[in-house]
């Protein structure tokens, strides 16, 4: 299952407040890819949405691990134009990659990074922040 969010924040700071909130409630982030920094290597690459001097797209790509042995949830920030969108995608392996979904998305909601609709929404659909 795929939780979306929008954040009104570029995508470098919404990636760094997910690390943070992450780290802060006990979790093991690691960033698997950047666009930017791939980027590097090809200095004329032509975006669809800005052309290429002015191109401000981002795509990251996180592992987040818990305390258990299980394998990770992927979250991935696509951001342009001072806005992102995060999406936390759980595993296809079973309930326990299901569960650290659960509680990637209670800290963020728990560090005012997202909003849920109410207390039982714990697993949304698509919200904004």
């Amino acid at each position: 299952m795929l939780h979306e969010f929008a954040v009104y924040l570029p995508c470098d700071k919404s990636v760094a407040a997910v690390c943070q909130s992450l780290g802060a409630a006990g979790l093991r982030v690691e960033q698997s890819f950047n666009l930017r920094a791939a980027l590097t290597l090809v200095p004329n690459c032509t975006c669809p949405h800005h052309g290429t001097a002015m191109c401000d797209c981002q795509y990251i790509v996180l592992l987040v691990y818990g305390q258990a042995l299980l394998a990770p949830v992927t979250i991935v920030a696509h951001g342009r134009d001072n806005q992102s969108w995060i999406t936390v995608s759980d595993p296809q392996n079973g309930w326990a990659s299901a569960s650290l979904s659960l509680e990637i998305v209670q800290a963020l909601a728990a560090a005012h990074l997202i909003t849920l609709n109410n207390d039982s929404d714990m697993l949304p659909g698509d919200k904004t922040i």
